[in-house]
């Protein structure tokens, strides 16, 4: 049996390896190569691993524009494991026994983008799907299913270790069948389906107005191996890797305000609630302190603009007539 596998992130390493514990013989591995490798949450080069256990890769960043190669290949299985990118039906249909899809939710809910930023932010439990690979993105026939469960602490971090554990689990179940040819597909039930939409960078701005527990999730949610979330002090992006939700808090403040300092933490008024910031790290290195506000007042931020704005025309209507 011939197996090829097409992906870029640690979901797609872990299925490699495991294809490998259970002997499959490996033909191909279409490994993402993104010319920034930094904006990919989870990202993993695979060329070296291949290198080491003599298994052909071939990088790719469009992985449609690689569509003859893969149909030349003659493959009988085919996996594509932590690919955001559509997949076109010619590469869908280039396996002869089967193509297979995974996704880390508990099919059919949590379809489509950013699944594991929805399940924190959510907290929501999970599953580790491996399933049948169609046009209509996540919709296929599940061929196998572990769930796993998440807790108030979990991180993106935390739960993509959670992933990995259910993949393996998952594996196990699966590909002994795979191997002999007897596995079986359960249809999903498009009564219980849900969709996630598109998360980018910038959608992890905090807004402190909003309560300490959803700022929480948000920062938990951001967390590595996505981008982070993130506010400003003044001219100062800090981006906020680790929070704790103050439930014994007997001090109030204006929203947005640092109320304490203890080491590293700083205690912030939310709208609803006080949450610790834990672990941070500004662009100028600057550290918080009591009284610091994150955020902007937007109307005095846009009197201030204005100011500058008045400034620099009278400035140049100087410069005009010193010319003349």
């Amino acid at each position: 049996m011939r197996v090829g596998v097409i992906g870029g992130v640690s979901s797609t390493i872990v299925t490699l390896k495991k294809l490998l514990s259970f002997k499959f013989n490996i033909a191909c591995v279409f490994g993402y190569k993104p010319s920034k490798n930094m904006l990919v949450s989870g990202y993993v080069d695979m060329e070296e691993f291949c290198a080491l256990h003599s298994i052909n890769f071939y990088p790719f960043t469009r992985i449609n524009n690689e569509t003859t190669k893969i149909q030349n290949m003659d493959l009988d299985v085919l996996f594509v494991v932590g690919l955001s990118q559509i997949v076109s039906a010619e590469i869908i249909h280039s396996a002869s026994i089967l193509t297979i899809g995974f996704h880390p939710t508990l099919l059919p809910k949590g379809r489509g983008r950013a699944p594991i930023a929805w399940l924190v932010n959510d907290l929501s439990d999970g599953a580790a799907t491996f399933f049948q690979l169609t046009d209509k993105a996540d919709q296929g026939k599940i061929l196998v299913q572990e769930k796993f469960k998440l807790n108030e602490s979990d991180d993106a971090g935390s739960v993509e270790m959670k992933i990995i554990s259910a993949i393996n689990n998952a594996l196990d179940i699966f590909l002994p069948n795979l191997k002999k040819n007897t596995w079986s597909a359960t249809s999903q039930d498009e009564i219980l389906a849900t969709e996630y939409g598109v998360r980018k960078p910038e959608d992890g701005m905090i807004d402190w107005n909003n309560s300490a527990k959803s700022i929480d999730r948000l920062i938990k949610a951001a967390a590595t191996p996505h981008p982070g979330a993130f506010s400003y002090l003044k001219a100062s992006k800090i981006i906020i890797y680790k929070s704790k939700v103050e439930s014994d808090g007997n001090i109030k403040g204006i929203v947005g305000r640092v109320l304490k300092v203890k080491e590293k933490s700083a205690l912030v008024q939310t709208g609803y609630g006080l949450i610790w910031i834990n672990s941070y790290l500004a662009d100028d290195n600057s550290t918080l302190r009591i009284g610091d506000f994150l955020g902007y007042k937007v109307d005095i931020e846009i009197n201030q603009l204005k100011s500058e704005i008045n400034q620099l025309k009278s400035e140049i209507n100087q410069l005009k007539i010193l010319l003349e």
